[in-house]
């Protein structure tokens, strides 16, 4: 059944999330979902065996739903072959328009092939990491930048707009007060870890983390094209890595289709994970191409 947000449980939605732990399972906490979407609701299956955040959308009278920003994809938990195909048939009724991530609950559906990349931080260690990586590291090292790790979401923000906004300009004000509204719940819930580098004290790199149940979650970062340069942003994350470790067993990148991203991570000793995104278009045309284009 679905049942509203203010309804849900969210003790025990979270309780499923964390003794399942499926791949990218920091997107579906009730405290994630929340800040990145407050109208989600809840497709629940029994006392919560089975569990699934709904997504819905209205444009142009279309019903429709899709991954909301700063998520990747949503596995369904607790869900067996007969609740699976329930939840298919609910989606397929319900939404005109679907392009969702994750295991395949839509057919027939037009399937892109995308990946991220884990990095296991059992033993990790800078030696494990490329040539460049390390000579990139050694470089920083020389530089002379101080690091700290106090919580700021607001200069990482500002810091991102900066030098990344213009390469990033689909990302809107409401896209950036909802990274800050994820990264203060996470703060609040003593979940986020931030590492900033600096150059006479000037803010010139930033890189935000989420550790949840001995997982890490990259979350977001930014840094100066010369500190870049001077190394900065590998031996941020090398530093990240190495404090991360001693309480988590693994890093996930996020989202990192973009080859020269997946590269960069790759030379961390991260290995790709191969997910799938579906579309599934149910519109008479011309509407159908109208709908994959405003929503797509």
């Amino acid at each position: 059944m679905i049942v509203a947000n203010k309804q849900l449980d969210k003790v025990r939605w979270d309780e499923r999330v964390l003794v399942e732990q499926p791949e990218g399972f920091f997107f579906l906490l009730s405290w994630y979902l929340d800040a990145v979407f407050p109208a989600w609701e809840g497709y629940v299956v029994g006392d919560y065996e089975g569990i699934y955040p709904i997504v819905p959308q209205q444009k142009v009278g279309v019903n429709y739903t899709h991954m909301p920003f700063l998520t990747r994809s949503f596995i369904p938990v607790g869900f067996n072959e007969q609740t699976l195909a329930e939840l298919r048939t609910y989606l397929s009724k319900r939404f005109s328009y679907l392009q969702l991530a994750g295991l395949a609950l839509l057919a027939p559906v037009e399937k892109q092939t995308r990946r991220y990349q884990v990095l296991d931080l059992t033993d990790f260690s800078l030696s494990q990491c490329s040539e460049n990586h390390r000579r990139q590291y050694r470089k920083a090292t020389q530089q002379g930048f101080a690091m700290d790790t106090s919580l700021n979401p607001e200069a990482l923000i500002s810091l991102f707009r900066r030098v990344k906004g213009a390469e990033f300009t689909h990302l809107k004000d409401a896209d950036y007060q909802t990274l800050a509204d994820l990264m203060q719940t996470a703060s609040r819930g003593g979940v986020l870890r931030q590492f900033s580098l600096w150059e006479k004290d000037i803010l010139v790199g930033a890189a935000a983390y989420l550790e949840v149940n001995g997982q890490a979650l990259y979350l977001k970062g930014a840094i100066t094209p010369e500190a870049m340069k001077a190394g900065g942003m590998v031996y941020l994350h090398v530093e990240a890595m190495m404090a991360l470790a001693t309480t988590c067993t693994r890093l996930d990148f996020g989202g990192s289709n973009a080859k020269g991203l997946g590269d960069f991570n790759r030379k961390f000793g991260a290995r790709d994970v191969e997910y799938l995104l579906l579309i599934k278009n149910s519109l008479a045309k011309p509407l159908a191409w109208l709908a994959k284009r405003k929503f797509g």
